[in-house]
């Protein structure tokens, strides 16, 4: 009878000990495919704004940016700024966050329309713009931009940090 009670209990101890790991080894994916979606989230905004950055052009006065200059940064609130400019078609555009119910996004403003491009799992908890014209021809535009899965269980957050100049040169 002892042999059996402690055989039981070694097996329970040992199915509860395999158990828990699994738990652990199913948290941990769950975690890592968050932080993937907050990446690859990221990655597309950056692609994107980044391709436009780098083609952007002169505004010649247009979309409420002085003329001489290719980016304007504005402040929107202490968490987020917006960034103005012409792109290659000669489009005004702005970037910045847009309100979604509860939810921060990153919004695209076009002549044509607006849209958003994050996806509404990715709260963006800060975008903040930096530009430095200092004394090269290239205005240097950096991002700082903080987010997070909005899944309530498995939170992933991450901060990105990238400058970007224009290949746009002043005669």
């Amino acid at each position: 009878m002892i042999e059996v009670v402690i055989s039981v209990a070694l097996f329970s101890i040992i199915m509860l000990s395999a158990t828990e790991i699994f738990k652990m080894v199913v948290d941990s994916q769950r975690t890592a495919i968050a932080s993937q979606n907050v990446q690859e989230s990221l990655k597309y905004f950056l692609e994107v704004i980044g391709k436009e950055i780098r083609m952007a052009q002169d505004s010649n006065g247009d979309c409420g940016i002085t003329s001489g200059t290719i980016f304007k940064v504005s402040t929107m609130s202490t968490s987020s700024d917006a960034l103005a400019f012409k792109n290659y078609y000669g489009e005004c555009v702005l970037y910045i966050i847009g309100t979604e119910g509860t939810n921060r996004r990153f919004l695209i403003v076009r002549p044509y329309g607006t849209g958003f491009i994050s996806p509404a799992k990715i709260q963006i908890d800060s975008l903040h713009f930096s530009l430095n014209t200092g004394a090269t021809l290239q205005p240097l535009v950096t991002i700082n931009l903080q987010a997070h899965a909005v899944d309530e269980k498995f939170k992933s957050s991450m901060t990105i940090q990238t400058s970007m100049t224009s290949r746009y040169y002043k005669n």
